[in-house]
């Protein structure tokens, strides 16, 4: 059975049994020795999932993350009302995906689905050019829908508690959709597009702080404090991808349109990087930070702390501007960052501590978030931060010690000294392969069983799929309990799919 998960942390759709299940399912074809689907096969089974993700599951050209199978419920992060499309890997994914599908075959259906996506972000775009985590088509609704459902959650989602009526960056939302748009711009040429995408751009430089950084919400608002902390939005933020998808996206703007405003900008996001490194010992990132550049508490499950997530996220758009520039001052703090990952790997086994998402500043020590039963003064479930493992759960007992190194230093350190000693030349191939990145041909099994996965409307539909129900109850050793199995079409599942059968005809 598939089991697809749409993680309230990370946003990950997948799960290691969804994965399971593909292997499995490309096994039962390669047993049976399936001869390769022929081009007019592939490209039959992608109009179909095609067609019936435009003419079933969209609104006014726009997803969800999750369809269930009568195609009566809908989900996002949190449940979605009818009127309502996610971004998040949502809508702009899918006109991704339909833009693959129009320079691989020519079809130009899917360039209009395209454009349908591209439309309806359009109309969702806040009046200064980001975009919030959703786009209701009715949004009269919206202030009983935050009310009733999106704020029920006991754990985690605090975004959904109160609704800002500003943008998010959160997620790379905002620079997802800018970059789709400037995609969709570049790929039909269409003159309508370009002022939703250079208001898109001009939302990130009149969003960037004076020190270079972005915070995770534009326009700056200050009014949500509780639980006993400050509203973390303004923070300086490198959480979930903002800042490097930020600088990503600009580095592309000035690629596409010459102008040295995005550049400049981008430029002044890696600097800003680069200013709130920790220090020896921990010379690596945090989520976010406050005022004073030290890392900041944010949500209730994320505490102060240094992560190697974010770290290496840093590490990879430090890379990309030494390609560009050729400047060391762009390799310089990467050795450092690499040391502290030496330090974490040989402290975990030394002490045999499970991994955490945080080290705290200055002492080092694992930092845990661990749900205790409890409510806190506004209803909600309650965390405690603890550096002891004993006080973790995994599956209602102590998490343990894996046995593992937390990070294949080595082979980052080869990639970064690989990196370093490349000429001019092979630092421009080495843009290029980024920029050009495809995956492999799939083999003949993959092939046939995303085909054969089809059923006969047209959809790809999934067992198992992990979505949040709202007011569960508050149990401290039930890490899952605000999620439920459902039988559906998900996003997710569609774009791996359609990616498999594009690369097929490649």
């Amino acid at each position: 059975m598939m089991s697809v998960v749409s993680n309230g942390n990370d946003r990950v759709h997948w799960s290691l049994s969804a994965l399971g299940l593909v292997l499995m399912t490309i096994a039962l074809f390669g047993n049976a020795k399936a001869s390769q689907p022929g081009r007019e096969e592939i490209l039959k089974a992608m109009k179909q999932a095609a067609v019936f993700m435009v003419d079933k599951v969209a609104v006014h050209g726009g997803y969800v993350w999750v369809v269930s199978d009568d195609l009566s419920q809908r989900w996002g992060e949190v449940p979605a009302r009818p009127s309502q499309i996610w971004l998040q890997g949502g809508t702009e994914r899918v006109g991704e995906v339909m833009l693959d599908a129009y320079e691989a075959t020519g079809d130009r259906y899917y360039l209009e689905a395209a454009r349908k996506a591209a439309d309806a972000l359009v109309f969702g775009q806040h009046p200064l050019g980001g975009w919030h985590y959703f786009i209701d088509f009715d949004p009269r609704g919206l202030p009983q829908w935050y009310e009733d459902v999106a704020s029920r959650f006991p754990y985690g989602l605090e975004e959904y508690r109160h609704y800002y009526g500003n943008a998010t960056f959160d997620d790379h939302v905002t620079s997802d959709a800018a970059q789709f748009l400037l995609r969709f711009y570049s790929v039909s040429h269409e003159a309508a597009y370009r002022e939703p995408v250079a208001r898109a751009l001009h939302f990130l430089l009149i969003s960037q702080y004076p020190n270079g950084a972005w915070p995770q919400r534009y326009p700056l608002r200050y009014e949500y404090a509780h639980d006993g902390l400050p509203d973390y939005t303004s923070f300086f933020t490198l959480n979930d991808g903002a800042a490097e998808h930020n600088i990503k996206v600009l580095l592309q703007a000035f690629d596409t349109f010459a102008d040295e405003r995005y550049w400049e900008a981008a430029r002044r996001g890696v600097d800003a990087l680069i200013s709130l490194q920790g220090p020896v010992g921990q010379a690596c990132w945090a989520e976010q930070y406050g005022p004073d550049m030290r890392p900041a508490t944010a949500r209730t499950h994320e505490p102060a702390g240094y992560v190697v997530r974010e770290s290496r996220s840093v590490i990879d758009i430090l890379h990309v501007m030494y390609l560009r520039t050729g400047d060391p001052r762009y390799l310089a703090p990467v050795p450092r960052c690499l040391d502290w990952f030496d330090r974490i790997n040989r402290e975990s086994a030394s002490e045999r501590y499970p991994t955490p998402r945080y080290w705290e500043p200055g002492t080092n020590r694992p930092l845990y978030v661990v749900r205790t039963g409890e409510r806190t003064s506004e209803g909600y479930g309650k965390y405690k931060w603890v550096t002891d493992p004993s006080q973790t759960r995994c599956e209602g007992k102590p998490c343990r010690w894996g046995g593992k190194p937390i990070v294949d230093v080595k082979a980052l350190r080869a990639d970064h000294e690989a990196i370093a000693a490349l000429s001019p030349k092979q630092r421009a191939e080495r843009l290029v392969a980024l920029d050009t990145h495809r995956r492999s041909r799939p083999d003949v099994a993959e092939v046939a069983g995303v085909i054969a996965s089809l059923d006969a409307r047209g959809a790809w539909v999934t067992d198992g799929i992990s979505v949040p129900r709202p007011g569960m109850s508050i149990q401290a050793d039930v890490q899952a309990d605000d999620r439920v199995p459902v039988r559906g079409i998900s996003t997710a599942v569609f774009t791996t799919h359609m990616t498999t059968l594009i690369s097929a005809l490649r």
